[in-house]
């Protein structure tokens, strides 16, 4: 097939997007354009984004695409949903790097705790000991961090990835101080 054939294949598949809402046109033309979608989902490697998750994003870039496109102004469909996906990309990337996000991104299992931290494996065989769920004490976190000092609190934090270990408010010797009395405590509260 020539280039103009191509086009007017697109134009063809886009109007039938528009007009008939056809899904097997708009595979047609996504899968035309699948190589783009995976060039740009390797390139951007969105946070906590799966493969499908990204295929997804790119079907309704597709789609919205092919509901806006105007292909009697000269343009070409692919450069314009090339740069429709590097946008929805970047901004997808962007909602994730957002600070308020980046709790998720240092999230860590109970499993790995348990792993890797004797004392939180040792409350959580504890609280596994119980036979049933209502029987389980939890302790008040908010009491818990009402009775750290502020070094404490922010050894804490550290520890959970929240904050930097290093700071030129307090030596690194103080802040793994701090992080023992904040594990004592945690350990005092959660066995009360």
């Amino acid at each position: 097939m020539g280039n103009q054939q191509l086009l007017e294949q697109d134009l063809t598949w886009i109007a039938q997007v528009k007009n008939d809402n056809s899904s097997q046109a708009l595979k047609n033309i996504f899968l035309k354009y699948q190589p783009l979608v995976e060039k740009y989902g390797q390139l951007y490697h969105i946070p906590l984004f799966e493969r499908d998750d990204w295929y997804q994003e790119a079907w309704l870039v597709c789609y919205q695409t092919c509901l806006i496109f105007n292909g009697h102004q000269g343009s070409k469909f692919g450069s314009f949903f090339k740069l429709r996906l590097q946008h929805r990309a970047a901004n997808l990337l962007r909602e994730q790097l957002a600070v308020k996000r980046q709790s998720n991104f240092k999230a860590v299992s109970m499993e790995f705790l348990a792993e890797n931290d004797p004392e939180m494996k040792c409350l959580l065989n504890l609280s596994n000991s119980y036979t049933n769920d209502s029987e389980i004490n939890l302790f008040d976190y908010q009491k818990y961090v009402a009775n750290l000092s502020p070094l404490e609190l922010y050894s804490l934090k550290a520890w959970l990835g929240i904050a930097s270990k290093t700071t030129n408010k307090y030596s690194e010797r103080a802040v793994m101080r701090a992080a023992q009395r904040a594990r004592i405590k945690l350990r005092q509260v959660a066995s009360s």
